[in-house]
């Protein structure tokens, strides 16, 4: 029987309204699907919210969105936000689509191409994407969902959409939320992997989230339910020696690296 570990942090409970936003999932199918089965059974969560970067980089897109789908079918909400890599292997669908030799797309993107027409979900997948590109952010809760960031002197509204779905530190400079003292409200983001969830608090209230645990690097796949201001995770399939098989939940603690937002 496989051993699914499944990290919990709570840090604060309210029971209803569940809403979950979970980090960059780049093709860990599997990982995808056992979590999104313990936010239903541990905390019967009926929305989802994707940090973006969604097919690329792992093992199993076609499996990933199969559990996208599946979850959807099963009359629950589940949407994603535009990642940057969303953004590039979408358009490599759909210069393929137009005819463009497939030696003209990158490699990386040709083996998520050959990986969906095995199993004959290219149409599946350009479907999911095109439903995400156009939403650069989206609400959870009382949250916002970017999946990179935004520029805290500018604020949200005025942050561009690039630097949304791209946003970098320059080099040397500190990551956006070091920076952001939650003036439009708590903001939950991906795109930059680290190996704990991040949890920004300014005055006792968290107000910026990076839920990008590095999944497809052998960390884990991470959700943060808003409402309850809680983090559940489970662990990446993608490290040599991991089990496979049925499935037993085995919950453990797990603390977030909470960060406290410098006074402005």
């Amino acid at each position: 029987m496989r051993r699914v570990r499944v990290e919990i942090t709570a840090v604060k409970r309210d029971p209803t309204n569940i809403t979950a936003v979970i980090g960059d999932v780049h093709a860990c199918g599997d990982e995808l699907r056992e979590l999104l089965d313990v936010l239903v059974e541990l905390r019967a969560v009926t929305r989802v919210v994707l940090t973006g970067d969604l097919l690329t980089k792992g093992p199993d897109p076609a499996g990933t969105v199969d559990a996208i789908d599946a979850f959807a079918g099963a009359g629950r909400s589940i949407e994603s936000v535009c990642g940057n890599q969303d953004l590039r292997i979408f358009h490599s669908l759909e210069r393929l689509a137009a005819g463009t030799p497939l030696d003209r797309i990158s490699r990386s993107d040709r083996g998520v191409y050959a990986r969906l027409m095995q199993v004959g979900m290219v149409d599946a997948a350009w479907r999911r994407l095109a439903d995400t590109i156009p939403r650069i952010e989206t609400t959870a809760g009382d949250a916002t969902v970017v999946h990179a960031g935004i520029r805290p002197e500018l604020g949200l509204a005025d942050t561009e959409p690039h630097d949304k779905i791209h946003l970098k530190p320059d080099a040397g400079g500190s990551p956006w939320w070091a920076d952001y003292a939650g003036e439009d409200g708590l903001i939950v983001c991906g795109h930059k992997p680290v190996d704990a969830p991040i949890r920004s608090v300014r005055n006792a209230r968290p107000v910026a989230v990076n839920v990008d645990t590095g999944c497809v690097a052998g960390g884990s796949l991470t959700a943060y339910l808003v409402e309850s201001d809680e983090f559940i995770a489970v662990e990446s399939r993608q490290v040599r020696g991991r089990r496979t098989g049925g499935r037993f939940i085995e919950p453990t603690a797990v603390e977030p690296r909470t960060v406290h937002v410098r006074a402005g």
